[in-house]
């Protein structure tokens, strides 16, 4: 029993470190990286479309989206409701995003993720074991919310970056395991960012983002973030 009990609070304190060498994996760069702007493409179904992100810590992200028919722009201003505009939708006028949408667009403009800061943020953290992804070792973190949502992470073990996330969505009544992974790291403002995210939806490839051209430390236009 004695021994049962030192191995369980062993398991019980990993998480925690976990999510310590999360947080210091870049030191004070981390605090002083305070917007992010990215150019990219998304690849869904053969067809591409091209975007443009703007990020402000510590929760404030805008995403705008182009073909060559449409320009649909996304806004969170870290206080009021997200809102969507498509050009060709009630002549682009900003309405509120689904619920469902909202909650995630919310959770995407976290600047720094759930794990830095999670337990001001609600988050309970638990060690769910060690995997290998993409031929390197991770860790993995379930987390629980305040709304009782739950995910799991992968945290490399050497880089100590997110490599890897799964939530449960209900769609038409059946539950859809959503696979996120964040590939091709490069230092950006002396912090790592990933450079490609794939999501599958029940293994199968839903879209592929490259991220072209990441820069910190922009300075953020007039409105940027205020809807129309």
């Amino acid at each position: 029993m004695v021994t049962f009990l030192a191995v369980s609070h062993g398991r019980a304190q990993l998480g925690p470190e976990i999510v310590r060498q999360h947080e210091a994996r870049a030191g004070d760069r981390l605090a002083a990286l305070r917007t992010l702007r990215t150019e990219g493409r998304i690849f869904i179904a053969g067809q591409m479309t091209q975007f443009s992100t703007l990020a402000e810590r510590p929760n404030r992200l805008r995403v705008d989206s182009f073909t060559p028919l449409r320009h649909v722009v996304q806004v969170y201003d870290g206080t009021a409701a997200p809102w969507i505009s498509h050009t060709d939708t009630r002549a682009g006028v900003p309405m509120d995003m689904a619920p469902p949408d909202a909650e995630d667009f919310i959770a995407n403009a976290d600047f720094d993720g759930p794990l830095v800061n999670c337990m001001q943020k609600g988050y309970s953290v638990d060690y769910a074991g060690e995997e290998t992804i993409d031929g390197r070792k991770a860790q993995k973190l379930l987390l629980m919310g305040k709304r009782d949502e739950i995910f799991f992470l992968w945290v490399d073990s050497e880089s100590h970056e997110v490599v890897k996330r799964l939530v449960y969505r209900t769609d038409n009544g059946r539950r859809v395991a959503v696979e996120t992974r964040f590939k091709d790291f490069r230092a950006v403002g002396g912090v790592l960012q990933p450079h490609r995210v794939e999501t599958a939806a029940d293994g199968e490839l839903l879209y592929a983002m490259i991220i072209d051209r990441m820069e910190a430390n922009v300075a953020v236009p007039s409105g940027a973030f205020a809807r129309p």
